[in-house]
């Protein structure tokens, strides 16, 4: 296609898209405060924001945006060849802190480009483009051909295709430019970085030029992006990203590996030397933006972000909506094929009160346009859910209006219909799973010793013997909330391997466990007028146990058959669900930062919810208190030494050795006292077998703390506190119920 007939045909396609009211609209807002957003006189919720993290709204970028300006003025007028403001020495500065290594302030993120790529890449260099690399990274790559450098564009993500070729190149040039997106800015999908260190370590001609702007902020430590958070840059890596998204502010940072290449584009980048600097108001903004990127507040804003990208994912599964590319990012593709389809659901939408892009082309093909929206920090599960419920409602009766079938949606982005997949994904887990084998006992007496501790013993307090101590202390109690089933399971591979093991429990449990204080507060009121202790209760299906914490689930990642042995631990979840008419289940302490569990339980129909946090202490290798001291966080050090060490000269500590049951009936009575008094985690008593139990038993360290003598005659001789600690493999853990 000619160049005029190119922009011919793009001014065609968008100007349609113009007229029919999907592209150039402007706000109606007089002011903006949250998502939503005035389109032609009604308000709608804005699910077209590049902001991911809402930061536009802080009050603090606000304040320093304005400090900024009334220190500066306006603009500063000067090229940075010449001069620049302070504000640009000090950013890069914490820039440098946030990606680990030396960095440089461009306006924009084209500019950028427009300056690296021109000073970098030389007459002897290649260039390789993802397909679907941004258009700022293709313009910048023009400036160069002149010159000689060969630039040509590879399929969309194909590692295989861009090894041949690097193969094919590196006979006739230097260096190798593989040029990509970090997230792309459509179909939100991620550029492979662990296969492409793979191909750098592999060929030293290859090198990798990387625009990271949808990752910005999102992941990784300090916010420094998709790509950053997977692998520390590389030796041969130019990375660029943009402050326009959801840094929220403006212009761009470019990252180099080396001071050396940094000072060179500093000082030879056009768009750095002649264009013109960023204003006061923006670079405020950024230092202040900067400022909760180097604090621990980014990573709460990152996980709020995920958790309703998380949601977003799991209701589009449920409704059926065909997406392009299934991804952990904030960018959403539903594809539609055919521009009349989109511009159909975008009215439909926005009618219904939601405002939504439309990805058409230049962006993509002309037949792969597509209904793209972003999630953002500042939208609800409740906003979510009803957008994604509103746009599976009209999407057929778009198809049905405009004459189209979902068979040819899914022919147009070369995609298997959702059931197919389903069915072909079954039937290979049904093939898989018919060469694994379950073991299921009701007693931790029938697993061998020496295999359960092998697989479960030093992670908690359930190795063999913990689990034994469990059994005898829940069994034959008069109270149904105190008799527990115990099922242990073990999936084995063909060879006998273990792939799987853990155990659950099933109990009686009250259903505002996990409530604040001030609704379990209100629910216990309820409990104690009616005379029903077990009002809101429910027979619970627990892996592990109530009163056991750490990882209860030994879990081979490495087996190839890892999900298939989880699918039939769920089958049995559900048998026993059934079993035991039990309404909840629990699967627990799972690793809050592994994607790809959190995508197959989701997959499966469990949700993520927070636990109350555990106290863990790593490190056991310190010599004396004060080095114990200096190894925990700040707010323990303080917490320690406020409450623990001020108070130390008034107590007697003891270990307990065959307690009389008097003794033992007062520690029940203490622990009494504290539980009644506490609803953070609102279960029930606990028996005063548990209690008996430990103090014969050889795994339990029972510590007394009792006030000096002639400090208190109210208590003379009595323990204030009784600490119980269970002894095993590795682990010394303290009951806490």
């Amino acid at each position: 296609m000619g160049k005029d007939l190119y922009f011919n045909t793009i001014d065609q396609v968008l100007t349609d898209a113009v007229n029919k009211g999907v592209l150039h609209l402007n706000t109606g807002d007089t002011t903006l405060t949250g998502n939503t957003i005035k389109l032609n006189g009604k308000d709608v919720l804005n699910f077209g924001s590049c902001s991911y993290l809402g930061l536009e709204f802080d009050q603090r970028m606000i304040a320093s945006s304005i400090e900024a300006v009334k220190s500066y003025g306006t603009q500063f007028s000067a090229s940075r060849g010449y001069v620049s403001t302070k504000h640009y020495k000090e950013l890069e500065g914490m820039f440098d802190i946030i990606f680990g290594a030396s960095t440089v302030v461009a306006p924009t993120t084209t500019l950028g480009h427009l300056s690296v790529i021109p000073v970098l890449v030389n007459s002897d260099d290649a260039i390789i483009l993802d397909h679907q690399v941004h258009n700022s990274v293709r313009i910048a790559t023009n400036l160069v051909k002149p010159d000689g450098v060969h630039v040509e564009l590879i399929r969309h993500n194909r590692m295989d295709l861009l090894e041949d070729r690097v193969k094919v190149l590196r006979q006739k040039h230097k260096r190798i430019w593989y040029m990509a997106d970090g997230i792309y800015s459509m179909y939100g999908d991620c550029t492979p970085v662990n296969e492409v260190y793979e191909l750098l370590d592999k060929y030293p001609e290859l090198y990798y030029y990387i625009d990271d702007a949808h990752g910005m902020s999102c992941f990784g430590k300090h916010g420094r992006g998709y790509v950053l958070s997977q692998k520390p840059i590389h030796e041969k890596m130019i990375f660029t990203t943009s402050l326009a998204k959801a840094f929220a502010t403006g212009g761009s940072v470019l990252v180099f590996p080396n001071k050396e290449l940094a000072r060179k584009v500093k000082t030879c980048g056009a768009g750095l030397v002649t264009s013109g600097p960023m204003q006061p108001a923006t670079l405020g903004a950024a230092i202040g933006s900067a400022k909760i990127h180097l604090s621990d507040e980014i990573y709460t804003m990152q996980e709020a972000l995920q958790e309703n990208i998380k949601y977003c994912n799991l209701l589009i599964k449920h409704h059926g909506l065909p997406i392009v590319a299934e991804t952990e990012t904030p960018v959403f593709f539903i594809g539609v094929g055919l521009p009349k389809l989109g511009y159909n659901l975008i009215h439909r939408m926005l009618k219904e009160g939601y405002y939504l892009n439309l990805g058409m082309f230049p962006a993509v093909p002309m037949k792969n346009t597509g209904v793209r929206f972003t999630i953002t920090r500042l939208h609800t599960f409740r906003q979510i859910e009803r957008m994604v419920e509103t746009l599976a409602h009209h999407y057929p009766k778009a198809l049905k209006e405009e004459g189209f079938s979902m068979e040819k949606v899914y022919q147009a982005f070369n995609m298997k219909p959702l059931e197919t997949v389903k069915a072909e994904q079954a039937v290979t887990s049904l093939i898989n799973q018919s060469n694994l084998k379950i073991q299921h006992e009701k007693s931790i007496e029938l697993i061998d010793e020496k295999e359960w501790n092998g697989l479960l013993g030093n992670r908690g307090s359930f190795d063999w013997n913990g689990l034994q101590f469990l059994e005898s202390s829940f069994t034959l109690n008069k109270l149904p909330e105190n008799n527990w089933e115990f099922d242990y399971l073990i999936v084995r591979d063909t060879l006998a391997k273990p792939i799987l093991a853990t155990f659950m429990t099933t109990t009686l449990n009250k259903d505002d466990m996990l409530s604040p204080n001030a609704i379990s507060k209100q629910i216990e009121e309820k409990r104690f007028l009616s005379g029903d202790p077990y009002y809101m209760t429910s027979q619970t299906l627990f892996v592990g146990s109530l009163l056991t914490e750490g990882n209860h689930l030994y879990l081979d990642r490495s087996s190839p058959f890892w999900k298939d042995a989880m699918q039939i631990l769920f089958e049995k979840i559900a048998e026993l669900q059934e079993n035991y008419n039990a309404t909840i289940v629990n699967l627990r302490d799972f690793d809050a930062h592994d994607d790809e569990m959190d995508s197959f339980l989701v997959d499966n129909g469990f949700f993520k919810i927070n636990m109350p946090d555990n106290h863990v202490i790593n490190r056991m290798d310190w010599k004396d208190r004060d080095e114990y001291i200096s190894g925990l966080s700040k707010k323990s050090r303080r917490h320690v030494r406020e409450f623990a060490l001020r108070y130390e000269d008034k107590y007697d500590v003891k270990v307990m050795t065959s307690p009389s049951i008097q003794q033992i009936q007062y520690w029940y009575e203490l622990y009494m006292n504290v539980k009644q008094s506490s609803l953070t985690l609102n279960t029930f008593n606990l028996p005063f077998k548990v209690f008996a139990n430990m103090a014969t038993n050889k795994n339990w360290d029972l510590i007394e703390l009792r006030l000096k003598p002639g400090l208190s005659k109210a208590i003379l001789n009595k323990p204030v506190a009784i600490m119980c600690s269970y002894i095993g493999q590795n682990v010394y853990k303290t009951l806490r119920y």
